[in-house]
């Protein structure tokens, strides 16, 4: 059997909200690179913000920030970070939408004054959703003021948002394209729309392909699950792109298989009935 290179998303794919990374998804990808198969993790998080129980997972490399940062190994082999122009121009942008934004670099992320000054409010009629985010704004432990930012310094491959006012959404859309494949995640509230902003030259599925080049395999020995539309390009590139049951409905749209739910070890299932482990 020839080897396949696998690329797995971590949030919702091979890891549910409020869970751990289940026993039998582990034994599965062990069973895989046993035979001889390459497993990678493919994330929208910077490399500095993957837990450390992903980190700890035996799998050979991993592909971070929406695909802008490849590891082998424990070593980098690739990075493409965005433009301090452009950086400058959309953080203007959103600042006039009154939107909170982070800039993701490699190592730091910078917090816009709006999420520093909500990562201080608690009110009774936020969102879950918003809860999560203010939390995280309070206790992760490499956020910076986006005051500290300069454009020589760190380098930023893509920047995250939030908007309060649903006409803003098209409008991110209608401005940030040209330079952003521009990704939402699906609303559950009608005051809150979270987003990210990647790059058109660095995404997921560049990241797949530039990694299966540097390791002399062909495009159509790679295989990409994801659950998101941050995993559009990934799915779409892959020689097989799968999506979870429990994944956005216009990803499975452009799926080449549709797989069980985080929540029932799909990746292994189907896994198996591709006869991988």
């Amino acid at each position: 059997m020839d080897r396949k290179l696998i690329f797995l998303d971590i949030d919702g794919t091979i890891l549910a909200h409020g869970e751990e990374v289940h026993p039998a998804v582990l034994e599965g990808l062990r069973r895989a690179r046993n035979k001889g198969h390459m497993v990678f993790i493919s994330t929208g998080r910077s490399h500095g913000s993957v837990p450390p129980e992903i980190l700890d997972m035996e799998t050979d490399g991993l592909i971070c920030s929406a695909g802008s940062d490849i590891w082998f190994h424990g070593q980098n082999v690739y990075r493409q970070s965005l433009s301090p122009e452009l950086i400058e121009h959309t953080c203007q942008i959103l600042k006039e939408m009154d939107a909170v934004y982070l800039l993701e670099g490699f190592d730091r992320i910078y917090v816009s004054e709006k999420a520093q000054r909500i990562g201080k409010e608690v009110l009774p009629n936020d969102n879950p959703e918003l809860v999560r985010w203010k939390k995280y704004f309070r206790q992760k432990p490499n956020l910076y003021p986006i005051e500290e930012w300069t454009p020589d310094g760190e380098k930023v491959p893509k920047i995250t948002f939030m908007l309060f006012q649903k006409e803003q959404v098209e409008k991110v859309k209608e401005i940030m394209s040209e330079h952003f494949h521009v990704v939402f995640f699906p609303a559950a509230y009608d005051d809150f729309w979270n987003g990210e902003l990647i790059s058109r030259t660095a995404d997921k599925g560049t990241a797949i392909q530039k990694a299966a080049e540097l390791l002399h395999i062909g495009i159509e020995d790679t295989i990409a699950f994801g659950d998101s539309m941050n995993d559009y390009e990934m799915i779409e590139k892959a020689g097989c792109g799968v999506v979870m049951a429990n994944g956005d409905e216009y990803l499975k749209t452009i799926a080449d298989r549709i797989c069980e739910s985080v929540q029932e070890d799909g990746v292994v299932r189907e896994l198996e009935r591709m006869h991988l482990i």
